[in-house]
């Protein structure tokens, strides 16, 4: 498969890559830039179908943490991501809310009011899960690029 520079799965990789460093080079102390990116992922995990930047900035006022990570960070769901996503959430709400109705991509939107609440809480918890992944991560890469960043090797004066 020959990919051109308008296939849609490379865009889609591309995007990635940039929100990625738009996080990773964001300015702030890494804690805001972590909460940020958690936050964003939060709200791109969980099912809000394009909501997550103003469900972000009404965060802003009460935890002030970067919006530009927050943004980037909602890219974790994308068209290629989200049937994905929605899957693994079902399935954890599953395990804690039994219930007798499977998940069909084909027509998942009739049988949204019996499996709503299921994927609502399996998608709390693998928001939140992955909201905490995303902090630890963003906070340790960001205060290790920091930390190397002020490292300055002894140089040879001969």
């Amino acid at each position: 498969m020959k990919f051109v520079k308008g296939n849609f799965v490379v865009n889609i990789f591309r995007k990635a890559k940039i929100s990625f460093l738009k996080i990773y080079y964001a300015r702030g102390s890494a804690h805001e830039v972590a909460l940020g990116a958690a936050i964003g992922a939060f709200w791109g995990v969980f099912p809000t179908f394009g909501l997550s930047t103003i469900l972000s900035l009404l965060l802003y006022k009460i935890f002030r943490f970067n919006i530009v990570a927050a943004i980037s960070g909602a890219f974790i769901s994308n068209p290629l991501t989200s049937p994905f996503l929605l899957m693994i959430s079902y399935k954890v709400g599953s395990y804690f809310i039994k219930t007798d109705i499977q998940f069909d991509y084909d027509n998942w939107y009739k049988t949204l009011p019996q499996i709503g609440y299921v994927l609502f809480v399996g998608s709390t918890i693998v928001s939140l899960v992955t909201g905490l992944f995303v902090y630890y991560i963003t906070k340790y890469a960001i205060e290790r690029r920091r930390n190397l960043k002020h490292y300055k090797p002894i140089q040879n004066t001969k």
